[in-house]
């Protein structure tokens, strides 16, 4: 059997839930970095973090990332006209 609790957002909650994903992400993030070795994504770098402080990049990433005018286009299907019958 699973328990879950039905909660009742306003717009106030609904507006705070990427900020304090943003604060928690971020809360998390120091306090791995102060607890192992690291490796993240910077600014199209890919960046080591020691426990001490010290980054180190470990490749540069600029191929990886595409130009978004040169992505396919989406497409959409065309209506099908239905036959009077």
């Amino acid at each position: 059997m699973t328990a879950y609790t039905i909660m009742k957002a306003g717009k106030y909650e609904d507006e705070m839930i990427p900020k304090l994903a943003i604060h928690a992400f971020r809360h998390a993030f120091n306090k791995a970095c102060t607890a192992a070795t690291v490796v993240y994504a910077k600014e199209q770098q890919l960046l080591k973090r020691e426990v001490n402080g010290q980054e180190t990049v470990i490749a540069d990433l600029h191929q990886a990332y595409t130009n978004v005018n040169d992505l396919p286009k989406v497409l959409k299907r065309k209506r099908k006209q239905e036959a009077a019958v």
